[in-house]
């Protein structure tokens, strides 16, 4: 899903970033800003903790920017969503 998520945005001209792990063989395949953490944090499996910290950094930052205009680019990303078939009633 995520590989169909940037070809998608790739070929409607959507800027993108994708944030995964050091894991993500194709991370590197699309023209995009990648943001890659290291959950490897020696013990017997990985820790999301890198990712829940930046996805909680960056939902804040995206809010306070747009402000009022956050409603628009909701409704703009439900549009897209339906090219998943996301979110259906």
């Amino acid at each position: 899903m995520t590989r169909t998520f940037c070809k998608v945005a790739v070929d409607n001209n959507l800027p993108l970033a994708l944030i995964t792990d050091l894991q993500c063989p194709w991370a590197r395949d699309y023209p995009l800003d990648l943001l890659q953490l290291k959950t490897d944090v020696g013990q017997f499996w990985d820790s999301t903790a890198p990712l829940a910290c930046l996805l909680n950094l960056i939902v804040s930052a995206v809010a306070e920017k747009y402000g009022d205009r956050l409603d628009e680019r909701s409704a703009r990303n439900r549009q897209l969503q339906k090219a998943f078939g996301q979110f259906e009633d």
